[in-house]
């Protein structure tokens, strides 16, 4: 869990073996052509962004951001979650099924950071029978984040997820998403 800025480098390859959580205030820079391999720990795995949280992945055409489970199936690990103050028909304050974390506000302009060619591979854990970890998921997700050249390979459950919000996304791929993509 972290609460200030923390800045990955490019020529590190990283492993993601349990959650990596950015608390309110807190910033993930991830620069062009990072490298993140996801263990393969279904829920217990996962990035995700919380309400008052940024993410800044930086990623470019020629070398995308990266995250990954070494095999890419579907289900290996949780994805990641963002949550911003931007309004939700569950209102202010909502709980999300993913993590139990908090979101929704009134803040349709609510910047979360952005999001910028960044590949996710063998995503959708399952949390219980109702309810599993989707590629992207975007809990009441403001306008001034920005959604970009996203794809999202081989998931269990949905590519990307919108719980309200008023975020727009560009150039979204999704491939092998067994539920909606």
């Amino acid at each position: 869990t972290i609460a200030g800025k923390v800045t990955l480098d490019a020529s590190i390859k990283y492993t993601l073996s349990s959650s990596y959580i950015v608390k309110s205030g807190g910033e993930l820079v991830i620069p062009a052509g990072t490298k993140i391999e996801a263990a393969a720990g279904g829920t217990d795995v996962y990035i995700a962004i919380l309400k008052g949280g940024k993410i800044d992945i930086q990623g470019t055409a020629a070398m995308p951001v990266v995250i990954s489970s070494v095999a890419a199936k579907p289900g290996d690990w949780g994805g990641l979650t963002i949550c911003g103050s931007a309004t939700t028909t569950a209102g202010v304050d909502a709980k999300a099924e993913v993590g139990g974390f908090i979101y929704g506000g009134t803040n349709d302009a609510d910047n979360s950071g952005s999001v910028k060619y960044l590949v996710i591979k063998g995503t959708g854990a399952q949390i219980n029978t109702d309810s599993q970890y989707n590629g992207v998921s975007l809990y009441a997700v403001g306008s001034g984040t920005t959604i970009e050249n996203v794809s999202i390979i081989n998931g269990k459950d949905d590519g990307i997820e919108f719980f309200g919000g008023t975020v727009s996304a560009k150039n979204v791929y999704l491939e092998n998403n067994a539920d909606d993509s």
